[in-house]
């Protein structure tokens, strides 16, 4: 049973709770119709603040990943104004290999000869570290080594010193709007989960005791306690 769906139920078992007058009189507070109507609002309320976190998440994502599709792009053309500089090979070197380490790209090999295996070392060492922390971590290693530089001098804003700083501090920012974004969301579903499933006052034990007080007063056979027998309230499997 999802969120909405329980919210819905909930929602729908109080309408009917509410038409049964004076008769649906509980001596438990929690089981009165304004305790339960306040509850329904209660985990309407949580539901929206969970959807507006999860929205909110996914838009942090979303541009973080537009952010970082441009970042090889990027990296290519610093290389291509780093070599423009006549800088030294050994520096050039350099360079490619923090740009391999960013972007993933292996190093050219030649082709093994047949009959040579690969070592299975070699089998499972990777360069891809295509994580956005690590790919942020290599990109502020590439700026200051170009501050290390004094020939990488472009006139290119975006190219420039002062430009690559300025992206770095916009990749490390978009980094923490996911996270933070991550946290509020996890924050806000914790808070639902509990609202809704927890072990005392939650949603779904509340739906259960005013389902069986219903049958209580009315009997199980009773025309209000058909109405109700089928809005079933079931809490999901954790794992």
């Amino acid at each position: 049973m999802t969120n909405v769906k329980t919210a819905a139920a909930f929602e729908g078992f109080i309408g009917f709770c509410s038409g049964y007058g004076g008769s649906y009189n509980p001596g438990l507070p929690n089981l009165k119709l304004s305790a339960l109507n306040e509850l329904a609002a209660k985990a309407r309320q949580a539901l929206e603040e969970m959807n507006v976190a999860k929205s909110a998440m996914k838009i942090a994502i979303n541009n973080r990943e537009m952010a970082f599709a441009g970042l090889p792009k990027l990296v290519s053309s610093i290389i291509f104004a780093l070599a423009a500089s006549s800088a030294s090979e050994p520096t050039m070197k350099d360079a490619r290999a923090i740009v391999r380490q960013m972007t993933g790209r292996r190093k050219y090999r030649p082709p093994v000869a047949s009959g040579e295996a690969t070592s299975p070392a070699e089998k499972g060492r990777s360069l891809s570290q295509l994580g956005y922390e690590s790919m942020t971590d290599h990109f502020a290693r590439l700026v200051q080594f170009l501050r290390d530089e004094p020939l990488y001098q472009p006139a290119e804003m975006y190219l420039s010193l002062e430009g690559l700083a300025e992206q770095l501090s916009k990749l490390r920012a978009l980094n923490t709007a996911v996270k933070d974004a991550r946290v509020a969301f996890s924050n806000a579903r914790v808070s639902l989960m509990q609202l809704y499933y927890g072990d005392t006052h939650s949603v779904v034990a509340t739906a259960r005791s005013a389902k069986m007080y219903v049958r209580a007063i009315f009997g199980l056979s009773s025309m209000e306690y058909q109405q109700v027998r089928n809005i079933h309230f079931t809490k999901p499997r954790f794992r």
